[in-house]
């Protein structure tokens, strides 16, 4: 039982570290990306490096110039392009 138990954490903390923040943005489903943002070429929309053609692959954010706002490295210009959050300086921030 012993054994079990360890095997069980072990898988627990091996799908929690794939599972950490710092991996988001690789992608094989749209069920991988945060809720409404569309997978494309294995990654996230609203991923640093990836990109958008339309606002509905942005999970509520805007898609500018082939960036979603909500994006590490998209912009925005207004509040209402950063939900949950507001524009400032060019960027989405909660």
């Amino acid at each position: 039982m012993k054994k079990f138990q360890t095997l069980v954490i072990g898988v627990l903390l091996a799908f929690g570290s794939v599972a950490s923040a710092g991996d988001y943005g690789k992608c094989g489903f749209k069920s991988d990306c945060h809720p409404g943002v569309k997978c494309s070429s294995g990654r996230c929309a609203d991923s640093a490096g990836s990109s958008c053609g339309f606002n509905s692959d942005c999970g509520g954010g805007k898609c500018r110039s082939g960036k979603c706002s909500t994006a590490p490295d998209g912009s925005c210009a207004f509040n209402s392009e950063c939900p949950g959050g507001s524009c400032r300086s060019g960027k989405c921030k909660r």
